[in-house]
C-alpha cells in the first residue's frame, strides 16, 4: 500500500559560536553641508544690463535717422528752391537777350542806331565811307542818366573775386 507519510529531510542548524570575518564596518564622518547655488543677482544685472544698452543704442540710432530725415527733407526743399530759381533767371536771361529788349536798353543808356555805317579795309587801312555821331543825333550825344535799378554793372572779366563760390555743383 501506499505511504501516506511525508519523507522529511534532517535540518541544518548554523553554528552558533564562532563568528565568521566579517567586513570592517565602515567610519561615519560629519561632512559639511554643500554650498548653496550662487546668487543670480550679477547674471541678473548683466543681463539686465545687456537690454539698456541695447535699447539706448537703438534709441540713439532712432534719433540719428529722425536727424537725418530732417536734414534731407530740408536739403531737398533747397534744391527744388534753387533750381526754380535757376530756371526762373534762365527765362530772365532769354527774355533780356531778345533784339527788342537789347534795343530799348541801348536806348536808355543814350545809344543811337548807325544810318550810314564806315567800314575800314584791313589790307590798305582805309576807312570807306563817311560816318559822323553828330549827323545821325541832332543834339550833342550826352549820356544818359540811367537808374541804378536798371544798370548794369561793369563785366570784371579779369578780376578775380576774393571769394570762391563754386558753380553750386561741387559737392557739399
Amino acid at each position: 500500500m501506499a505511504s501516506t507519510t511525508a519523507v522529511h529531510a534532517p535540518a541544518i542548524r548554523p553554528v552558533r559560536g564562532a563568528k565568521q570575518a566579517a567586513a570592517p564596518r565602515p567610519r561615519l564622518t560629519v561632512v559639511a553641508a554643500p554650498k548653496a547655488a550662487g546668487s543670480s543677482m550679477p547674471f541678473t544685472m548683466l543681463c539686465t544690463l545687456i537690454v539698456a544698452a541695447t535699447l539706448a543704442a537703438l534709441l540713439y540710432l532712432n534719433i540719428q535717422m529722425s536727424d537725418a530725415s530732417y536734414e534731407i527733407n530740408r536739403l531737398q526743399g533747397q534744391s527744388q528752391r534753387l533750381s526754380e530759381e535757376s530756371q526762373s533767371l534762365a527765362e530772365s536771361n532769354e527774355r533780356l537777350g531778345t533784339p527788342q529788349e537789347l534795343e530799348r536798353q541801348a536806348r536808355e543808356i543814350g545809344m543811337v542806331p548807325v544810318s550810314d555805317p564806315a567800314y575800314i579795309d584791313l589790307d590798305t587801312g582805309q576807312i570807306i565811307g563817311e560816318t559822323s555821331p553828330t549827323a545821325q543825333t541832332e543834339a550833342n550825344p550826352e549820356l544818359a542818366v540811367v537808374p541804378a535799378k536798371v544798370a548794369v554793372p561793369p563785366a570784371q572779366i579779369y578780376d578775380q573775386p576774393d571769394a570762391y563760390h563754386g558753380m553750386g555743383n561741387e559737392g557739399a
